[in-house]
């Protein structure tokens, strides 16, 4: 009689190193991820990685296997070691021989033949296969896959897709070929609507959200579905709404559509908190939105929103301490808001009526602020990516400025023609704005893209302190790559410009300037410290001068972000920011002579978004903010120039008396993405 003993982890030999030669093609870093063998961290309480001789060798098998995936038929293991490493450890080592890569000879797509020059297009436009390039089984089976997806979209709604792949692997050579079965075209059909028994929102309603996507007799697409149940999603009173395509009728050529859904709470309550913290502003926050998404039925949606705060400018310790050299000021902060929707208005459910009323209480380095805000206008939405808001603004602010607030400084500080620091303005404009959103996942962006574009026209017949124009489109755009998009590539422009009617750059509200830096913006900056600056007495002690920013009339802020994702909810960021603000509008030296700063950053990934922790460096180069003091005839004059200081936080680098102190270095912690 035998018995059978399993070894433990215990008994195995723990892996001190792992060592890939001979890769070029794919990397050290995408072999392991592949492979079971790992080493053990040499960090203090690493897990352990045992060594099985089994799983090695598989994983040998499995790096040919990895290569002839990516293209290289030949590769071969050239040699590979088991080194023991006492008392009880081994050194693991692979050599690879990767060959040539083999290469697609030819593509040859059949079935298409018959389809319509549109559909036959857009099919075979930009497939990811091609003559010449390296036959890898991911594009083979990308190519396949969105030949399937665009003939679905173009109303092929039974379309079959087949390939075959030839490889030569002694030629180097792949020939592939590919058999579509399009069959005939569909259109949608009838929509079914299926809701609860006793449900507020009735079944003509929820069809009307659907038909607006799939016009009865356009031709079937899955996206037409998807756009579908993101139009009832967006309604948000429906916990599951259910769209899907039923079983094409090749009789009729039709395809039904089946609705279901299943309401959600119509009230409901949120709580949360907020902080932010830079060198120029810290900031705690608890933040409330009570919502009624039926309000007085139709749907009208009634949403409360409030926040309540405590900011510390620059930062808690100087306000601690009363460092009067820093400016320090506190104060509450609070913005509170009611917002009503009116749907389907005129009886057209692609239009909205919305309406807002806003009061604040801000504290800002230049000024504090109290006041509110007005809005009406309507919202058209023909697609659930595209948002039209042409809309009428009042707003009236109370603004109380820095001690140097007088007839010549005023307009620099707030904006208006005071001969005290104090000063009441309102605003009256139109602003029209549109939004196109292709994100997935607006809190964590990992694909798609951002477009908006926002006009105002303030004052004239409307009445109002100030008469301008104001333009500021926003651009962002997001891609991402790897196995679960760990590695994602993230750019960001915004160009701002504002036009006085006066034309005289200091006659803009102070209100509707131009500001940069930030956790949001240009992180090489504080809070609001990419600006114009002007020279004034300290709050709290006259004697002492600080510069506070007074806000430009021209924008010009940009980002290029790389996230990457190390291990479940961590992520490495590293970003290149570019910004300038100018006092009248940009021109060609001022695009030319933009500030930069790079640099790197931690994310842990939570339910609200990223929690978020960067470093930056300003780098010197572009040309440095204006600066204005008031001489002593009382004029506002620039400061030809001034040193900057290039210091780390004044530790490390030229640290010269000027009246600008902002530090080279910026740390900032904020909740979401930048952008």
């Amino acid at each position: 009689m035998a018995c059978a003993s399993r070894q433990t982890k215990t008994d195995q030999p723990v892996v001190k190193a792992l060592a890939i030669s001979g890769n070029r093609a794919i990397s050290t870093g995408d072999i392991e991820g592949k492979i079971l063998t790992q080493k053990t961290g040499w960090w203090p309480f690493a897990t352990k990685r045992f060594f099985d001789p089994v799983a090695w060798q598989a994983d040998l098998e499995r790096i040919v296997r990895l290569y002839a995936a990516h293209g290289f038929f030949q590769t071969e293991i050239e040699k590979q070691d088991v080194t023991p490493k006492p008392p009880n450890g081994v050194a693991l080592a692979v050599a690879v021989r990767e060959g040539k890569p083999t290469r697609i000879a030819t593509v040859d797509v059949r079935g298409l033949e018959a389809l319509p020059e549109a559909d036959r297009k857009n099919a075979l436009d930009r497939l990811p296969v091609a003559p010449g390039a390296v036959f890898e089984e991911e594009h083979w089976e990308a190519a396949k896959e969105q030949l399937h997806v665009r003939l679905r979209n173009r109303g092929y709604a039974k379309v079959a897709v087949d390939g075959a792949a030839i490889v030569d692997a002694d030629r180097q050579e792949a020939a592939l070929t590919i058999v579509v079965r399009p069959g005939r075209l569909f259109r949608f059909g009838e929509i079914h609507v299926t809701v609860d028994h006793g449900a507020r929102v009735g079944a003509p309603v929820i069809w009307e959200q659907v038909r607006l996507a799939i016009p009865e007799g356009r031709p079937f697409s899955d996206e037409a579905v998807e756009e579908a149940r993101t139009r009832l999603r967006a309604m948000g009173v429906f916990s599951t709404p259910a769209v899907i395509a039923g079983e094409p009728d090749e009789a009729t050529g039709l395809v039904p559509v089946e609705v279901s859904t299943h309401e959600a709470a119509f009230r409901t309550v949120k709580l949360g908190g907020g902080v932010r913290v830079d060198q120029a502003r810290n900031e705690l926050r608890l933040v409330g939105e009570w919502s009624n998404r039926d309000f007085f039925g139709g749907l009208r949606r009634l949403t409360a929103r409030g926040e309540v705060g405590w900011a510390f400018i620059p930062n808690i310790f100087d306000v601690v301490t009363r460092n009067e050299a820093a400016g320090p000021r506190n104060g509450p902060i609070a913005r509170l808001g009611l917002e009503f929707e009116q749907p389907r208005l005129f009886g057209y459910p692609r239009l909205r009526w919305r309406n807002i009323i806003t009061t604040y209480q801000q504290l800002e380095q230049a000024y504090t602020l109290t006041g509110g805000w007005f809005s009406t206008g309507i919202v058209w939405q023909p697609r659930t990516h595209v948002q039209v808001f042409p809309g009428y603004h009042v707003e009236v602010d109370y603004l109380f400025g820095a001690p140097i607030s007088s007839a010549a400084t005023a307009p620099l500080t707030l904006g208006c023609q005071t001969t005290d620091n104090q000063c009441l303005v309102w605003l009256s404009y139109l602003e029209q704005t549109v939004t196109w959103d292709r994100r997935k996942t607006p809190l964590e962006p990992l694909h798609g893209f951002y477009l908006a574009l926002s006009f105002q026209e303030g004052g004239g017949p409307l009445g109002g302190n100030f008469d301008y124009l104001r333009v500021l489109p926003d651009a962002r755009v997001y891609r991402s790559f790897g196995a679960d998009d760990k590695l994602t590539l993230s750019a960001r422009l915004r160009l701002g410009e504002l036009w006085p009617t006066s034309g005289v750059p200091s006659s803009s509200a102070v209100v509707t300037r131009f500001y940069a830096g930030g956790s949001v913006s240009m992180r090489g900056f504080g809070e609001r410290r990419l600006s114009p600056l002007l020279l004034a007495p300290a709050p709290r002690d006259p004697s002492v001068l600080i510069t506070i920013p007074i806000g430009g009339n021209g924008l010009i802020d940009g980002s290029f972000e790389t996230r990457y994702s190390v291990i479940g909810a961590l992520r490495l960021a590293a970003f290149v920011d570019y910004g300038q603000v100018t006092p009248g509008l940009l021109g060609a030296s001022d695009i030319a002579h933009v500030i930069w700063a790079v640099g790197t950053g931690l994310r842990y990934v939570t339910a609200i978004g990223p929690l978020r922790l960067d470093f930056a460096y300003r780098l010197p180069f572009g040309r440095q903010r204006p600066l204005f003091e008031q001489d002593a005839t009382g004029v506002i004059v620039e400061v030809p120039s001034y040193p900057v200081d290039e210091s780390c936080f004044g530790l490390i680098g030229p640290h010269p008396n000027t009246p600008v102190t902002d530090s080279a270095c910026v740390i900032s912690v904020s909740i979401g993405e930048a952008f």
